[in-house]
C-alpha cells in the first residue's frame, strides 16, 4: 500500500529541492491533503472568494462571449474559497507548521469541483502575489540508472501572513474557518504512519493487522452521530515513532483524530469536550489519572499508589501548585532524564495546557525547577530511575506511550466488538455515552492491567450519573 505522499505531481514539475533542511522534513511530512472541495456556508467566506477572485484574477481573455468569461470568473472564485478553506485549516495544523500538501496531475482534478486548469492559474496566480509560499513536489526515479529520489513528493503549500491578513478582514480565521465553509474531508490513504523519523509504512503482517483494527474502530464510529456539528471527525490514524533497524511496531502508537485542526475533538478544551453528544446523548470522559507514572512504576515492578492523588500535595495546596508538579513528571518522561532548568519551549507549553484547563498565572519564577524537583522526588523517589536501565534497557516517552496506547486500542475494540458501544480515544482517556460509564469502565481498567500487570486509577472512579 502507498501513501499519497508517494505520489509525485506531474512531468512538468522536474525541480525538487531533494536536500531539505532536517529540521523541516518532518513538519512537510505531516502536511495534509489539500482536498479542494470546500463550499462556502457564510456571507463572509463568499466575500472572502470574491475579494481573492478580484484581487489576483487570473489571465482573462478579451475574445469570448460574456456569460463564458462570467462562468470562468465564478470558477476561480470556487476555486480560491476551496484553496484558501484547506489553508487556513493547515495554518492550525502544528504539527505541519502550516503545510498543506497539493497534488498537480491533471488526471487527479479530472471530475473534481476544482479544475485543473482552473487551479493552476490561481496557485500561479496566489505564488506571484505573495499569498502563499511552496516547497516544489518532484518525481521518484523514473527509470533505472535515475539519480533521482526513489519516493516523491507532492508540493507543499502554506499561507503567507498576507493572506491570512486578508481572510482574518473577513471576518475568516483558521480557528473559525469550518464555521465559514462546508468541507468535504479526505482520510489519509495510510492509516497507520510513522513519524520520528517521518517514512513510508512497510506491508507486512503486522502491519495489516493494525490497520485492520483501526479501519473497524473508523467503520463503526462512521455510523454514529457526534455533535455539535463545529466538531469534525472523519477517522483515526494511529502513529508510531523511533523507525529504526528492529523496530517492532512497539514505539507510540496513539490514535490521532482526521482532520487535525482547531475542529478536532481532540484539540478541544476539557469544558467543550464534555458538551458533546454521541448519538444525542451526553458524554464521560474516563481518564487514566497519572497514566505514564502508573506505567513507569509498573516498569519498575511496583503499585502507584491509587487511593491518593498522585500530584496533589507535592508543591502546595492550590489547583496550579498540583498541575506545575504534574506537567514538571510528565515533561520529564519526554525527556531522557528527569527536567533540570524551565525553557522557554517548556513553559510555552505548560502555558497551553492551563488555557486548555481554564487556567493561568504560571510564572516559573514562583517555581524554582530544583525545589520542585526535590519535592517530586520526595514523594515519587522512583523517579530517579528516569533515564536509567529498567528491565534490562533504557526505556523512553515512546514505550510509555504505547503501553498506554495498547490499553485505550484494546479497551475500545473490546467495546466496540463486544457491547456495540462507540468511544472516542484523547491521547490517555476515552470519551463514551454516559450511559456506557460501567461497561467502558471495566474494558478500561482491563485492559490497562494487562499492559501493565498493575490496576489504574481512573477519574472519575464513580459513575457520574450517580450524583
Amino acid at each position: 500500500m502507498t501513501n499519497d505522499y508517494d505520489d509525485w505531481d506531474a512531468p512538468e514539475q522536474l525541480a525538487y529541492e531533494p536536500k531539505t533542511r532536517k529540521e523541516e522534513r518532518e513538519a512537510l511530512g505531516h502536511a495534509p491533503l489539500a482536498t479542494l472541495k470546500a463550499t462556502p456556508a457564510t456571507e463572509q467566506a463568499a466575500g472572502l472568494m470574491r475579494d481573492l477572485a478580484e484581487r489576483y484574477s487570473r489571465p482573462q481573455s478579451s475574445k469570448g462571449k460574456a456569460y463564458a468569461r462570467g462562468k470562468t470568473l465564478e470558477r476561480y472564485a470556487n476555486a480560491a474559497g476551496a484553496f484558501i478553506a484547506d489553508l487556513l485549516i493547515a495554518a492550525a495544523n502544528k504539527r505541519s507548521e502550516g503545510w498543506l500538501r497539493c497534488s498537480l496531475n491533471k488526471s487527479d482534478r479530472s471530475g473534481q469541483y476544482v479544475k485543473s486548469a482552473t487551479f493552476d492559474s490561481l496557485r500561479k496566480a496566489w505564488l506571484e502575489a505573495g499569498l502563499v509560499e511552496h516547497k516544489p513536489g518532484y518525481p521518484g526515479s523514473f527509470a533505472f540508472g535515475n539519480p533521482g529520489p526513489t519516493v516523491g513528493k507532492l508540493t507543499r503549500y502554506r499561507a503567507t501572513p498576507k493572506l491570512l491578513g486578508i481572510a482574518d478582514e473577513h471576518g475568516v480565521t483558521p480557528v473559525n474557518v469550518l464555521e465559514h465553509f462546508s468541507i468535504e474531508f479526505k482520510m489519509p490513504s495510510e492509516l497507520i504512519q510513522l513519524s520520528k523519523p517521518f517514512k513510508a509504512t512497510p506491508n507486512t503482517p503486522k502491519v495489516n493487522k493494525l490497520r485492520s483494527d483501526v479501519s473497524e474502530l473508523n467503520a463503526f464510529f462512521s455510523k454514529q452521530s457526534l455533535a455539535p456539528p463545529t466538531i469534525k471527525h472523519v477517522g483515526w490514524i494511529r502513529m508510531f515513532h523511533g523507525y529504526t533497524n528492529g523496530f517492532r511496531w512497539n514505539k507510540g502508537g496513539r490514535l490521532y483524530s482526521q482532520p487535525q485542526g482547531p475542529a478536532c475533538y481532540q484539540n478541544q478544551s476539557e469544558a467543550a469536550r464534555q458538551k458533546m453528544r454521541i448519538n444525542n446523548e451526553p458524554v464521560v470522559e474516563i481518564d487514566l489519572s497519572s497514566s505514564y507514572l502508573t506505567i513507569f512504576y509498573s516498569l519498575c515492578d511496583e503499585q502507584l499508589d491509587r487511593d491518593n492523588d498522585a500530584y496533589a500535595g507535592i508543591l502546595g495546596p492550590t489547583l496550579l501548585d498540583r498541575e506545575v508538579a504534574k506537567f514538571w513528571i510528565n515533561a520529564s518522561f519526554g525527556n531522557s532524564r528527569l527536567l533540570s532548568k524551565w525553557t522557554e519551549d517548556l513553559v510555552a507549553e505548560f502555558q497551553e495546557k492551563l488555557a486548555k484547563k481554564g487556567m493561568s498565572g504560571f510564572d516559573a519564577k514562583l517555581y524554582p525547577i530544583k525545589t520542585v524537583k526535590a519535592k517530586a522526588l520526595e514523594r515519587h523517589p522512583l523517579l530517579a530511575r528516569w533515564g536509567g536501565v529498567i528491565r534490562g534497557r533504557p526505556y523512553n516517552w515512546r514505550d510509555l506511550m504505547f503501553i498506554e496506547s495498547e490499553a485505550i486500542i484494546g479497551a475500545m475494540l473490546t467495546l466496540m466488538r463486544n457491547h456495540q458501544v462507540p468511544s472516542l480515544p484523547v491521547h490517555d482517556s476515552i470519551i463514551v455515552p454516559e450511559s456506557k460509564f460501567l461497561v467502558a469502565k471495566r474494558a478500561l481498567v482491563d485492559h490497562f492491567r494487562m499492559e501493565t500487570k498493575v490496576i489504574p486509577r481512573l477519574d472519575p472512579e464513580e459513575d457520574p450519573s450517580d450524583f
